[in-house]
């Protein structure tokens, strides 16, 4: 096991002094030629201006004193470069972590298990501090030692808990958490993100020591990633790197997923879900807060951030809270969700905040809705919910893209809806799915109408044609409502003439309005109608001993379609 973990720690090392690496080149490059580089190799991982930090260091230079919180990661390279560079020195560093982990575990020397670990952890401190005096001059070579150190103490740590019951959990989670700190306090020091990415998995691997007792203290546990959070977002607030806080969230996620129905906690499971409220809260006050603040620039770790943190949120409730709270639950945290969506809409006007908020908040909705109904009730729930959220979206933020877009939340109720079609209709009408239909027709046919009635601004073309989409799909609800209603009620030959005249009527209608009045989408309309009848009457009446008499009328309608929207020649 401390060997797997040395190789998975060695990795992050190597791609540590990667970055590294590859800053201190373009370093050189712009000192020497006395220019900025272009944007396409300098992405920005912050929101402040595109500039070189006070904090770039050059091999033998000293270091200057810092200013901004700002970093840069140049691409280039590639696997091959960054092995050639200093191979020596990173091939030493995994080759002493071996030494270390064997020194630890061995048995025989002349050192006892204490001494061993004492020892370890004195060595471990001492290419700490020495990595943080050569970070002043070398950036890439003190950031090796440096992390090289803080591997070497959590080693030593977790071997005199987890080997040698030694020391007590508390202790040796008390000093991996301040040796990852350490390279935390460096990474802002000299604004490397690299470093501070590996601080903050230090610190995630520390927190093992808690599920290795013999009772797991999972409360411990998690007070502890609240408190290495809390650290994250000190960083955070620092330089401004906010995909920090998206790492953060993913960590707390990865040790969230055994309580999903791996496992019970016993008397530690409502404790931990209060736990779960308090990283919700805060992970959601901080995402709000980085959007409200970053209006004109990029907030997609924020966006990416908020959208986890809502699902990770429902989880929780939908498999710790009681049945009898469940929907109460689901439904307050949902009317913060959706709230300060149309907040931050207000404030920000961008879509991409709106989206992922409202979004958590529909699925807690629905969520909501199916621990209380089941059945046709359920879906019934589901069509009113879903189409009421657009009209609602846009009588709030009267933005026709935003309403047309939560529109499309309506494909799940279809879907649901689709069940009813299968279901027995040949000997009476199964009215639970007949209402099921008739509301999922009435619903997207009064979603159409409503778009077609609100105006459009001309720069949106992207969605232009959802009105005709509600439409269509609403009518062929309709139709296969009136299709299966009279083949309910009636003789297959009696249902089947009723059903295609009521669709040529239809049909015919909506031909001869699109051609007077140069409709070519309702006119196709029509025309897909008629063309449908007439094909289900040669393919398949034409086999069956039926009432001759729709044939006549199908016919006269279709020649009469030659009369309609012709201009004398």
């Amino acid at each position: 096991m401390t060997f797997i973990i040395l190789i998975i720690l060695a990795v992050f090392l190597f791609a540590l002094n990667s970055r590294v690496g590859r800053l201190e080149a373009i370093v050189k490059e712009l000192r020497a030629g006395g220019v900025v580089a272009p944007e396409h190799s300098v992405p920005v991982f912050t929101s402040t201006p595109v500039q070189m930090p006070d904090t770039a260091r050059v091999e033998g230079q000293p270091a200057a004193p810092v200013s901004m919180p700002t970093f840069h990661s140049p691409q280039g390279g590639g696997f091959m470069a960054w092995a050639k560079e200093d191979w020596l020195l990173k091939l030493g560093a995994f080759v002493l972590l071996l030494g270390f982990a064997w020194f630890l575990l061995a048995v025989g020397l002349v050192l006892g298990e204490l001494g061993r670990v004492t020892l370890g952890l004195i060595i471990g401190a001492g290419i700490l501090f020495f990595g943080w005096i050569r970070m002043a001059k070398f950036v890439r070579q003190g950031s090796i030692f440096l992390v090289l150190g803080s591997i070497v103490i959590i080693l030593a740590s977790f071997t005199a808990t987890y080997g040698y019951n030694l020391f007590p959990s508390e202790i040796s989670l008390f000093i991996m958490f301040m040796s990852s700190m350490f390279v935390a306090l460096a990474s802002v020091r000299y604004r490397l993100l690299p470093l501070a990415f590996t601080s903050l998995m230090l610190a995630s691997f520390a927190p093992t020591l808690l599920l290795t007792s013999v009772v797991p203290q999972y409360v411990e546990l998690f007070v502890y990633l609240f408190v290495v959070t809390l650290g994250v977002l000190w960083v955070v607030a620092l330089t401004g790197w906010r995909v920090l806080t998206l790492a953060a969230l993913v960590t707390f996620v990865l040790y969230s997923l055994p309580h999903f129905g791996l496992f019970s906690a016993g008397a530690q499971e409502a404790v931990l879900l209060w736990c779960a409220y308090a990283f919700t809260l805060l992970f959601f006050i901080v995402n709000t807060a980085g959007i409200l603040k970053s209006q004109d620039k990029d907030i997609n770790s924020d966006v990416i951030a908020a959208g986890i943190n809502g699902l990770l949120l429902l989880a929780w409730v939908v498999t710790h809270v009681a049945s009898e709270w469940k929907t109460l639950v689901i439904v307050g945290w949902m009317l913060l969700f959706i709230v300060v969506a149309f907040v931050v809409f207000s404030i920000t006007k961008r879509r991409e905040p709106f989206f992922v908020y409202a979004g958590v908040g529909v699925v807690m909705l629905a969520a909501a809705t199916a621990t209380t109904l089941d059945g046709a009730p359920l879906t019934i729930a589901y069509i009113i919910e879903g189409a009421l959220l657009p009209i609602v979206a846009y009588l709030i933020t009267r933005d026709r893209s935003v309403s047309e877009l939560l529109s499309l939340l309506m494909i799940g109720p279809a879907l649901l809806s689709s069940a009813s079609i299968v279901v027995n209709w040949s000997s009476h009408i199964p009215w639970d799915h007949f209402f099921i239909l008739f509301l999922m027709s009435g619903a997207l046919l009064i979603l159409g109408i409503f778009f077609m009635l609100i105006p459009r601004n001309e720069k949106e073309t992207s969605l232009k044609d959802i009105p005709s989409v509600h439409l269509i799909v609403g009518s062929v609800f309709a139709y296969i409502l009136i299709w299966l209603s009279f083949h309910a009620i009636m003789t297959e030959t009696s249902a089947i003439m009723v059903s295609l005249s009521i669709y040529s009527v239809i049909g015919f209608i909506a031909y001869a309005y699109g051609n007077r009045n140069e409709q070519k989408l309702i006119s196709r309309y029509g025309t897909v109608l008629l063309t449908f009848v007439a094909g289900h009457l040669i393919i398949i009446e034409s086999f069956k001993d039926g009432n001759i008499l729709i044939f006549f009328l199908v016919g006269a309608v279709l020649v009469a379609t030659a009369f309609i929207g012709r201009k004398k020649k």
